[in-house]
């Protein structure tokens, strides 16, 4: 998540028709990313347009990790500031072209929407921080575990917040991703901080974005105006004091920072694609398409060391999420077999 940039989380099958959950009516007219939830009413040519379209997403996702990387030397708030600039900029001419900026003030109008995405502003930052920070430092790994815990933390919120009832894998999986924290606390001394400021900000952002009626490209462009005022100060301040790194003496590093927007949305953009032509379940197992790879890439081409203590802690969060997984394939079968026997 991105930061990497993954706003939008699958919630557990079970849960998919409580209304607190459900999608309002978006002010902008996005079709929300939950999608239908069956194939149903689409052709193969769509469910294959839909699968390509949610693994370009994901796996752009993952892949920013490389992207980060090759900003290793450019100092993470600065990348930070440039991404939510040249985002806001790409964002903006996209709403101007198709005249929704509107839109916007209809939005931010309600004090609900103000508020939530307000919050929201604030978390998707601190997460693409920690994020670049984490890939810059050497601690990928440690940010791909996060992205492997944030599905188990939305279930384990709506519990908390939601009074949603849990099924019995729900729970084994919860307390497995516990006990991998646990065993790294004790094993290492030290608790999983980067993993968990990247669970809690996204899986915190994913909860809030859910209870507003916002689509995905409104709700980036009101968090980045909210941003922005401090972002594109912060970038002016770096370039008059010599300290920037935006300049023709290194293109390379001009060109990646510039184009921190087009990485930043083109995801998005392929991931509502995917989620307007899936079922939930599927996008539910291929979000962890991206912190799989993120994973593989920190491990095989960043090389970066991981101990036996952190195989045995990435050991119980990858058979935690097999039981989530697990658990949602039954439930979606069983939907299914209901709306055969009703049909």
């Amino acid at each position: 998540m991105s930061l990497n940039f993954r706003c939008w989380q699958v919630v557990p099958a079970r849960q998919q028709n409580r209304a607190d959950v459900s999608q309002p009516s978006d002010f902008s007219g996005e079709q929300p990313a939950n999608g239908p939830t069956s194939y149903g009413d689409r052709s193969d040519k769509e469910a294959r347009l839909g699968v390509l379209a949610a693994f370009a997403a994901y796996g752009s996702w993952g892949t920013l990790t490389l992207y980060y990387a090759a900003l290793s030397h450019v100092p993470s708030i600065e990348v930070v500031a440039n991404r939510v600039s040249w985002s806001l900029l790409l964002l903006g001419l996209f709403f101007l072209v198709r005249k929704r900026w509107g839109e916007v003030w209809l939005a931010l109008i309600n004090p609900k929407v103000f508020w939530v995405l307000l919050a929201t502003s604030v978390l998707i930052s601190i997460n693409w921080l920690t994020y670049i920070w984490a890939v810059s430092v050497g601690h990928a790994t440690e940010a791909s575990l996060g992205y492997f815990i944030v599905p188990l933390l939305n279930v384990a919120m709506g519990y908390v917040f939601l009074s949603e009832r849990l099924s019995r894998l729900q729970i084994a999986a919860i307390i497995l991703a516990v006990a991998a924290i646990l065993l790294q606390l004790v094993l290492l001394g030290t608790l999983p901080v980067v993993s968990l400021v990247v669970a809690f900000t996204f899986g915190t952002y994913g909860y809030l974005r859910k209870i507003v009626p916002v689509g995905p490209n409104l709700g980036l462009l009101i968090e980045l105006l909210f941003v922005a005022p401090f972002a594109i100060s912060y970038v002016i301040y770096v370039q008059m004091t010599g300290e920037g790194h935006l300049s023709i003496a290194d293109p390379t590093t001009s060109l990646l920072l510039l184009f921190t927007g087009v990485v930043t949305y083109l995801p998005l953009m392929w991931f509502s694609a995917g989620a307007k032509r899936l079922r939930l379940s599927t996008l539910g197992i291929m979000q962890y398409m991206n912190p799989t790879i993120q994973f593989l890439i920190a491990v095989f081409v960043l090389q970066e060391d991981v101990s036996m203590s952190k195989l045995a802690t990435f050991a119980l969060i990858w058979l935690s999420v097999l039981v989530y997984s697990y658990d949602a394939i039954l439930s979606s079968r069983q939907r299914r077999n209901e709306r055969a026997l009703q049909a």
